[in-house]
């Protein structure tokens, strides 16, 4: 599933939700919204709030837009069940860090 769009479309929002609905729709047993979620599930769903607070920023148009790019990789087992997955960031705006533009933040970690 590709995401994309202009700034300020709901792109990082959209790709939770989409992530919750995986994690909610499958199991490590092979699916189901009412069987318990693995560690998997909990990491893959719990990364993205650390990875907002490395790689989001204020900046004129949004408060908490993403200043990065996410390559996210889900696992699944033939069962439809997670058995895994990776995400690769891309910094986009390094020179954020120390000197961001008039009225905008560096990244919320900072």
């Amino acid at each position: 599933i590709l995401v994309s769009g202009e700034s300020g479309a709901g792109k990082t929002e959209a790709a939770k939700r989409l992530l919750e609905y995986i994690a909610a729709t499958s199991s490590s047993s092979g699916g189901g919204a009412t069987a318990s979620r693995s560690p998997i599930h909990e990491k893959l769903l719990g990364s993205n709030p650390l990875l907002e607070a490395f790689g989001n920023a204020k900046t004129v148009r949004n408060d908490n837009s993403s200043r990065f790019g996410k390559y996210m990789t889900v696992e699944l087992s033939p069962s439809g069940g997670i058995v895994g997955g990776r995400v690769t960031n891309y910094l986009l705006e390094k020179p954020r860090v120390l000197t961001p533009a008039s009225g905008e933040r560096s990244f919320h970690v900072f």
